[in-house]
């Protein structure tokens, strides 16, 4: 497909494979239309639309919002598929090379808090490692989603490969008789997508809206038009203000109060004596700090954060285990000792100064 994403009208099949995937509102409706018709679509990226997920995933489990996807560090993945018709007696493994040798990459599944069993809800069909789901199955009115977490699996370097093949074919076999759309229009990097699709993002959600200006810029004549127009009102801005610029008085750039505000806190936390409230501020900044700068949620399984923290970071594991056990057991604590706290403060000076 190319352009915007056209009504489907013909029986067949809805195919995107891609790091990213953004959709306009109106691109959402026609292929849950397409697919609520009985056909179906085969989704496999990183980063999937919060707007269609709102549809696919609307029965919570356990009041568990959509979050996105999961991953894992490794260098090498064990798939295979749960019905019988299209398991394999092995695994079907991939390795990640780069350079012509085995490259740790991140491996997306689903989590499990995902699933439970709901008559429309969503459904594993293939795990990684035997227990992480990287395939699931969604029933959407007379249709199906089909959507995988692992795009990569079906690049040129392992489709080549005799077992790649099998895999992708197993996993086309699920996709109904018919014509195959193939998507290319709305695929866009893993960044710009989770940009584009999560509720953090930055970028302004009302983007999205079938407004008169994106109709504009769709348009090659208008568009050319409407540049035409902001370049010479650029230009006569310029010109302007050369005729009738006045002296520029200095403007001394505002004074950063934040760190003598910290040090204040700090301050006032020792000195009554609130060692545990001082450790958990910082707590609260370090979980704040990995998740804006390495984009890491700070998960329950401290064995994956610290892999990926390491990973990431650069600093060595052993200080990063041992800050992450530090800020699972201090908010626990009925006091902290005023020795403890020190100690607690120098690893978290040590780790900001190697991380890079």
């Amino acid at each position: 497909m190319s352009g915007n994403l056209p009504a489907l009208p013909q029986e067949g099949s809805y195919v995107f494979i891609g790091e990213g995937m953004y959709m306009r509102p109106q691109d959402r409706d026609a292929l849950l239309e397409f697919v609520g018709a009985g056909n179906t679509a085969l989704i496999a990226a990183k980063v999937l639309p919060f707007d269609l997920m709102f549809y696919l995933y609307y029965d919570e489990c356990n009041y568990q919002t959509w979050e996105g996807e999961s991953y894992m560090p490794d260098s090498l993945a064990h798939l295979n598929f749960a019905h019988p018709a299209f398991q394999s007696d092995t695994d079907f493994v991939f390795r990640y090379v780069s350079d012509f040798k085995n490259t740790i990459t991140y491996w997306n599944y689903y989590p499990d808090h995902y699933f439970c069993e709901q008559d429309n809800g969503l459904r594993p069909i293939g795990r990684m490692n035997g227990q992480y789901a990287n395939f699931l199955q969604v029933p959407y009115g007379q249709g199906f989603f089909y959507l995988h977490a692992q795009p990569q699996v079906f690049t040129n370097y392992f489709i080549v490969q005799p077992q790649g093949r099998d895999y992708a074919s197993r996993v086309f076999g699920h996709l109904s008789e018919g014509t195959i759309y193939w998507d290319e229009y709305s695929r866009v990097s893993e960044q710009m997508a989770y940009n584009q699709n999560s509720e953090y993002g930055q970028t302004p959600r009302n983007l999205n809206d079938d407004h008169a200006l994106r109709y504009i810029l769709e348009q090659p004549p208008l568009a050319w038009a409407w540049y035409t127009l902001v370049g010479m009102g650029l230009l006569y801005m310029i010109f302007r203000a050369k005729r009738r610029q006045h002296v520029i008085p200095v403007v001394y750039p505002p004074k950063n109060s934040s760190l003598e505000f910290v040090q204040a806190i700090g301050r006032l936390y020792y000195q009554r004596a609130g060692h545990q409230q001082l450790a958990i501020q910082s707590i609260r900044l370090l979980r704040s700090w990995v998740r804006e700068r390495y984009n890491l949620p700070w998960k329950d399984n401290p064995d994956e954060l610290i892999r990926a923290l390491s990973l990431k970071s650069g600093v060595e594991e052993a200080l990063v285990a041992t800050i992450v056990k530090d800020a699972n057991n201090i908010p626990k604590y009925t006091s902290l000792l005023e020795t403890e706290l020190v100690k607690f403060h120098q690893r978290l000076e040590r780790f900001y100064e190697e991380a890079r």
